[in-house]
């Protein structure tokens, strides 16, 4: 998943309807605090959410990819974004080896409606 939001608070609301919905792993949100201090954001956000796996020191050695291939399923990282895009972009490569992505799809596409407001 990919998390373009006008702010923080909207960005974690998508992240949290998204993978609670979908029954995704949960993991850790990178970004929200240098070495245990709260860091604010202002503004729009970027969140990066992964359900890949992460790789042994052989392997990461091999591919080259360094710290970043120590994320676990469930990771996500929140930065700062100065795109124009909102929305969640959700990507995925199924059993055929292929890759797709839809998007941009609304970060409060899962939410019930009230009987109400029809």
């Amino acid at each position: 998943l990919g998390i373009c939001a006008e702010n923080v608070s909207e960005a974690l609301a998508g992240l949290k309807l998204w993978v609670g919905t979908l029954a995704l792993p949960r993991g850790l949100l990178h970004g929200m605090d240098i070495d245990g201090v709260p860091v604010t954001l202002e503004g729009a956000v970027y969140v990066k959410y992964s359900t890949g796996g992460a790789m042994t020191f052989s392997e990461m050695r091999r591919s080259g990819r360094g710290f970043d291939a120590l994320w676990k399923p469930g990771d996500a990282v929140l930065e700062s974004y100065d795109g124009d895009h909102r929305g969640i972009y959700f990507s995925l490569e199924l059993h055929d080896g292929a890759f797709r992505q839809f998007g941009v799809l609304p970060t409060d596409l899962f939410l019930e409606e009230d009987d109400e407001d029809w």
